[in-house]
């Protein structure tokens, strides 16, 4: 009867003209451009629901069940109509920058095998180790640029499970320093972190490449012989890291634009990347119940700061 209804926009059951000898009643949610659903009215006292003035009190309630449903299926729609476009955006410009940052590395470890291939057995030791170096660091810069965007694609669908530990900051700073030691080789940093700070409640790996990513922003965007120094205070229940150095400072506009997908500083022509570092910084701190900011530093330079949790349990 349910279908029926659906099927022909009408009401039946008791007290209508359609099987009234049905113990319920059914109308129609919606009107007859777009039925939407079914209302079903079993009531226990039918001659009450018979009465003119409640007939027509249940009529009202479905029309505005119906429009109420109609809202909410045009809202769905624009909302799925706005991300499916943005979508689009999001997949034209990762196309474009990906394409721009994996053509000039793409074109230079093709110039150097070609030479290494055609001229190699004349060309001396040195230049042969240089051609090589050349292929492998451009090759180095195309994984991580790949591996930037499937890290983020991992932090935004939600599929990232943290493995949280206690964890001190000083040694997750260490780690991160290790890794970046031949990047920050003219690029001194300075780890100034008391003995007294709390641990943090964190992945340990994710924070590490959080702040591998600070430090190789502060390689990028500053000249050689600039100083960071990285500095952390307590909170209430979280522990704020800052990252300061003595370079250029932040680009013009709104520093918390630097965390957005495809964001770059300034100098972006001669830098390779697609502007996802800071992206991923965000998106990991965010994951943690923290969170990542950016501001002009007193005297000059940039300042990063980080909020990472002092409180939870282990698994």
């Amino acid at each position: 009867m349910a279908q029926w209804v659906l099927d022909h926009g009408r009401r039946a059951g008791f007290g209508s003209d359609t099987l009234p000898a049905a113990p319920a009643l059914y109308l129609p949610l919606g009107d007859a451009r777009r039925l939407l659903g079914v209302l079903a009215v079993l009531p226990h006292n039918r001659r009450l629901v018979l009465l003119p003035e409640q007939l027509h009190l249940l009529e009202t309630f479905a029309g505005q069940i119906g429009l109420a449903l109609e809202r909410e299926q045009l809202s769905s729609q624009a909302e799925a109509a706005r991300v499916a476009s943005q979508s689009e955006s999001l997949r034209n410009t990762l196309l474009a920058s990906i394409s721009h940052d994996l053509r000039t590395p793409l074109a230079v470890m093709a110039g150097a095998g070609s030479t290494l291939a055609q001229h190699g057995s004349s060309l001396d030791e040195t230049t042969r180790q240089a051609l090589a170096l050349t292929i492998e660091t451009r090759a180095r810069e195309m994984s991580e640029l790949i591996s930037n965007v499937l890290d983020l694609t991992r932090f935004e669908s939600g599929a990232l499970a943290l493995r949280r530990d206690w964890e001190s900051v000083d040694d997750l700073a260490a780690v991160a320093l290790e890794r970046m030691q031949d990047r920050l080789a003219e690029h001194p940093v300075d780890l100034r972190l008391s003995d007294e700070l709390p641990p943090v409640f964190v992945d340990a790996s994710l924070v590490v490449q959080l702040l591998a990513n600070l430090f190789d922003n502060f390689v990028k965007y500053t000249p050689s012989g600039s100083r960071a120094t990285v500095t952390a205070v307590p909170e209430g229940a979280l522990l704020r890291v800052i990252v300061d150095d003595d370079g250029p400072g932040l680009p013009a506009g709104d520093p918390a634009r630097l965390f957005d997908k495809f964001q770059r500083g300034d100098g972006e022509g001669v830098i390779a990347g697609v502007g996802l570092g800071l992206a991923i910084c965000r998106a990991i701190a965010r994951a943690h119940g923290g969170d990542i900011s950016a501001v002009a530093r007193p005297g000059g330079g940039a300042r990063f700061e980080l909020t990472l949790p002092t409180t939870g349990s282990p698994p």
